[in-house]
């Protein structure tokens, strides 16, 4: 009888250890969720069974991830990749930037997008982090399980739970079936930095609010025999009287139970006290922490789970349950969200441009992000429905831009030259997008008024015409003033205002063709001597013109301005045909009124390139040439008006330099960065302007000078901080020119030196 119970009892032994069945918790933690790979890793390098999985937010990531058929060493490769650097950023590949959609460069330094049925209660925005390329790429990775798996969640590669929470019940949401990516983006939606999405008419938020460590979900839902919890997070303090963000955080979520619901299991605690919530970049540190942990805590794990799956097997198995799945092969798009006409626009022309074509994940990508960065649309959140033939229906959820848009900025300078700016657009898109736009420019210096259509055509590639009527002021005047003194009186006024046409085409990602026509009216107000008097009269120079021309541009910089990399190339050419009226002042040197016919034409090719990176230190190289057979005006300082300016630096718009215009130069220069953070810049620049043939006074008259006779020199010292609003800098400028009284120039200043377009200047 003794022996009958020995065995008896070795068989009920061994088939308890064989027949053991071990859970895994992840709790969430934002970026310090990441350690949870390096847990998994620790388990399976130690063959640890794993049976089921249940998760929040990062862990609801990181868990279907590994339910859907991918290794930690897989999962490591992925989060420590470039294109995930770039999701955590809310960006998107420069590969797949369409340099067409950017928006014109103007001295905006901030917006506001507004409803035209609520203009204030919806002008906020209500996530930080754009996740549009996140949503395509856990579609990619979690949507291609196979349609078991869809239907429950049990199917998958190992039985998965995830949770999201309810705002409006105050509950927590578990999902066990249904689009996998849709399920686990539910989960990590945190408040104010992702946008929630919609499951069911019901708006999901952040797993995490009520239930951060889904234990009970585990115990209730699978009743395993030993689990292993993961927790990163912990319970928020009470609120501070003085801290609004500790107030907001306990107004948002409930305390989570961050223990075990039964005594068979432990919980593993990786020590990342010093790692933030959004710390991506310190992904590596999370998981080689998760990882020791689990070491310092293997002995008593393998005490308690005897049952062991060698990494053949699980490689075998996680291979067999790959093979189920199935790759994207779209042969159906659905878009909601939008009226029938938006969307068979959306799906005829930039998701499906053939009939019967089958798209893979690689094509879809590119046609997506294409169609994202439209300023039409604010969201798209892609899920996959398998149909019968083996492809799949892409369905997009598609939320429109808010059609109202209040753009605020300007130039705000120590020196007497400062300037506002203002704009206003309407966008929206029936059968084809298009944006209705007006901004100004205020400023004693610089004053502009710009109104135009930006009319999507719908052709394969991006295109669109814009009608336009721009009107520019600038006034130059004689100061180094400060805000608190006075300037001098204005020595040149500067008047332009025109009506235009373009045809804009996308020839590639980062470039443009663009074709346009405009005819105008260019007034210049003058003195033709230094020294004049309250007296004196201007003499006043007017241009009616019309002008064809065409431009060719790449550009990859990664700042409308101070860049410190990527690169820029434009090609253009002009033909000029106007009459030039002249009507002399008191200091010119004839009294008589002329008229003239003029016509010429030009080229223009200027580089930009940061080629070199080293460290902090980045290297780049300006190149600028100029080539017009324009004729010389009247007289020579309408010939120098009317003459092409090198300008290198921002700074060089803000004054009138004469001997940096010419009708044919070369230009160049060499731009030193040094980028802290990424967010500050020490710049030291310096350029060199050689006039093929200098514009030289005779009588009063423009000539000719000789072949590459003289050249001129500009410098530029700045450190530059560039807010998340708009760069603050000082600088210290060095000019040599003729013309100035005062080569060396300081000054600080905030915002942006950009003005609107010029008609043929």
């Amino acid at each position: 009888m003794k022996k009958i119970a020995l065995i008896l009892s070795l068989l009920l032994i061994s088939n308890f250890s064989f027949g053991q069945k071990v859970g895994v918790v992840l709790s969430g933690g934002g970026a310090i969720g990441f350690a949870h790979i390096g847990v998994l890793k620790a388990l399976e390098e130690y063959e640890v069974p794993i049976d089921y999985i249940t998760g929040t937010s990062a862990g609801a990531l990181i868990g279907g991830l590994y339910v859907s058929g991918y290794s930690p060493q897989e999962m490591e490769a992925m989060v420590l990749s470039e294109s995930f650097e770039v999701i955590s950023h809310g960006d998107i590949q420069d590969e797949f930037k369409y340099y067409i959609e950017e928006p014109d460069q103007d001295a905006s330094l901030f917006s506001l997008r507004l409803s035209k049925d609520s203009i204030f209660q919806k002008a906020l925005a209500t996530n930080v982090l754009n996740p549009t390329f996140l949503d395509l790429k856990m579609m990619g990775i979690l949507g291609t399980n196979s349609p078991e798996a869809h239907a429950n969640y049990d199917s998958l590669y190992i039985p998965y739970r995830c949770v999201a929470s309810d705002i409006v019940t105050k509950k927590s949401i578990m999902f066990d079936s249904g689009n996998l990516n849709q399920s686990v983006r539910a989960s990590m939606t945190y408040p104010f930095f992702i946008s929630p999405i919609e499951i069911d008419g019901v708006l999901m938020f952040d797993g995490g609010l009520y239930n951060n460590f889904p234990a009970e979900n585990m115990y209730n839902e699978f009743d395993p025999d030993y689990i292993i919890g993961s927790n990163v997070s912990y319970n928020e303090p009470p609120p501070v009287e003085d801290d609004l963000m500790s107030q907001v955080r306990n107004m948002f979520s409930s305390h989570s139970n961050y223990s075990l619901p039964c005594e068979s299991g432990i919980i593993i605690t990786p020590e990342l006290s010093t790692m933030g919530t959004f710390e991506f970049d310190k992904i590596q540190e999370a998981i080689d922490e998760g990882y020791n942990s689990t070491v310092a805590k293997m002995d008593s794990i393998l005490l308690s789970v005897e049952l062991r799956v060698s990494k053949e097997e699980r490689a075998k198995s996680r291979a067999k349950y790959r093979a189920g799945c199935q790759d994207i092969a779209i042969s159906k798009v659905h878009s909601h969200g939008i009226k029938k006409d938006q969307a068979r626009y959306i799906e005829s022309k930039l998701l499906k441009t053939k009939k019967n074509e089958v798209l893979t994940y690689e094509q879809l990508k590119k046609r997506y992000l294409k169609l994202y960065q439209s300023e039409h649309i604010r969201s798209i959140f892609p899920t996959l429905t398998y149909l019968n033939d083996s492809t799949q229906q892409l369905n997009l959820d598609i939320k429109k831009e808010k059609p109202l848009k209040v753009a605020f900025g300007g130039h705000y300078s120590s020196r007497p030259v400062n300037t506002g700016f203002l704009s206003v657009s309407y966008s929206d898109f029936q059968l084809t997008p298009y944006t209705a736009y007006a901004n100004a420019y205020f400023g004693k210096f610089y004053g502009s008024v710009k109104t135009g259509l930006k009319f999507f055509l719908p052709t394969r590639s991006i295109s669109y015409i814009e009608p336009m009527f721009v009107m520019n002021r600038w006034d130059y005047f004689r100061s180094f003033a400060t805000f608190f003194e006075d300037v001098q009186p204005s020595f040149i006024i500067q008047n332009e205002m025109f009506t235009g046409m373009s045809y804009n085409l996308a020839t590639s990602n980062k470039s443009k063709l663009s074709v346009d026509f405009s005819f105008g009216r260019n007034t210049d107000q003058y003195y033709q001597i230094n020294d004049f008097t309250n007296k004196d009269t201007a003499d006043i120079t007017q241009f009616l013109f019309y002008s064809p021309g065409i431009e060719f541009s790449i550009n990859s910089l990664n700042r409308k301005q101070w860049a410190s990399s990527g690169y820029k190339f434009e090609a253009k050419a002009r033909f000029v045909h106007g009459i030039e009226e002249a009507t002399p002042g008191s200091t010119a040197m004839g009294d008589l009124p002329s008229k003239t016919f003029r016509n010429w034409a030009y080229l223009k090719v200027h580089y930009t390139n940061y080629f070199m990176k080293k460290g902090v230190y980045r290297l780049g190289i300006l190149a600028e040439g100029m080539y017009s057979i324009q004729p010389y005006f009247q007289n020579y300082k309408s010939s120098l008006l009317s003459a092409q300016a090198f300008h290198p630096t921002p700074d060089s718009y803000l004054a009138f330099y004469d001997d940096f215009r010419s009708n044919k130069y070369l230009g160049g220069g060499l731009m030193n960065v040094f980028s802290i953070k990424d967010y500050v810049d020490i710049r030291l620049e310096a350029y060199i302007f050689q006039p093929i043939v200098r514009i030289l006074k005779e009588n009063g008259d423009a000539v000719d000078g000789a072949f590459f006779e003289d050249r001129f020199g500009m410098a530029s010292a700045s450190v530059i901080y560039h807010s998340p609003i708009g760069p603050l800098r000082a600088t210290v400028n060095y000019t040599d020119s003729e013309s100035l009284i005062r080569p060396l120039t300081f000054q600080l200043s905030f915002g942006y030196v950009l003005f609107n377009r010029n008609g043929i200047r």
